[in-house]
């Protein structure tokens, strides 16, 4: 049992709650029984799980991983949940280049989005519709904060991502491999349902309250809407973007 919080891998593991943090480890935190478990089917990126001492049930499924107990008092200072299930992993962040990325046929592009609950659902939104690259911009908030990671709920694990320091530059290698690219903006006369056909897609979604960047737009092959029959004048960034998805890959699959 780890009892002193200057045990080196309690240090690191409360690191993680910073993105300086898992930015210097290399490394981030998945909390939670379904999470931990979704990270365990990819064993090699596991470092080692660490599991409250009101938890140690968990322990006869950890056998094959490195894992430790921890007292409650301490395990509470590396939770970021209010009511943590008691168990926590900590995995090796994964790299990917544009290559990996390109070779998905549709593509997302995270514009600016701050929000760790919209980030986490377009992550997953991205693999339930088969979008299985994410570009994500300097803008975004850190795709591996623990809210970000909790409401993505393991989907991290089956898509590319990168993250693109110049918009121009990498919109430019997108469609030097032929890849159109699809802008969601609140103000076009084109409508999603009217895109019937794509050979290669990125779909941009944009800040939640100030849109697609002004350089986005202009590197874009089509500018469209969501038509809406209500009286909101716009989505949140996650079910606009959730909306997006399906419709794309629905119709690539036809």
């Amino acid at each position: 049992m780890l009892l002193s919080n200057d045990n080196s891998k309690i240090k690191t593991a409360r690191a993680l709650l910073s993105k300086k943090g898992r930015d210097q480890h290399g490394m981030f935190l998945a909390e939670g029984e379904t999470l931990v478990k979704e990270y365990l089917t990819y064993s090699d990126c596991i470092e080692y799980v660490l599991i409250s001492e009101n938890a140690e049930h968990y322990s006869s499924d950890m056998a094959a991983f490195d894992h430790y107990l921890v007292k409650e008092s301490i395990f509470n200072t590396i939770s970021s949940t209010q009511n943590s299930q008691g168990i926590v992993a900590i995995v090796r962040k994964k790299t990917y280049d544009i290559e990996a990325i390109t070779e998905s046929n549709l593509i997302f592009y995270a514009d600016s989005i701050q929000d760790p609950g919209n980030m986490g659902t377009i992550i997953r939104s991205c693999d339930a519709f088969g979008a299985k690259s994410i570009i994500y911009n300097k803008g975004c908030v850190d795709i591996y904060n623990p809210k970000v990671i909790r409401a993505s709920m393991g989907s991290l694990n089956r898509i590319a991502y990168i993250k693109a320091d110049d918009n121009s530059e990498i919109l430019k290698i997108l469609a030097d491999k032929g890849f159109k690219i699809f802008s969601a903006v609140v103000d076009s006369n084109v409508y999603l349902e009217s895109i019937k056909e794509y050979q290669k897609a990125v779909i941009v979604v944009g800040n939640e309250s100030n849109g697609i960047d002004r350089e986005i737009i202009s590197c874009s092959n089509v500018r469209f809407s969501i038509k809406m029959n209500g009286s909101i004048e716009s989505l949140n960034a996650g079910v606009a973007a959730s909306i997006c998805l399906y419709h794309f890959g629905m119709i690539g699959r036809n």
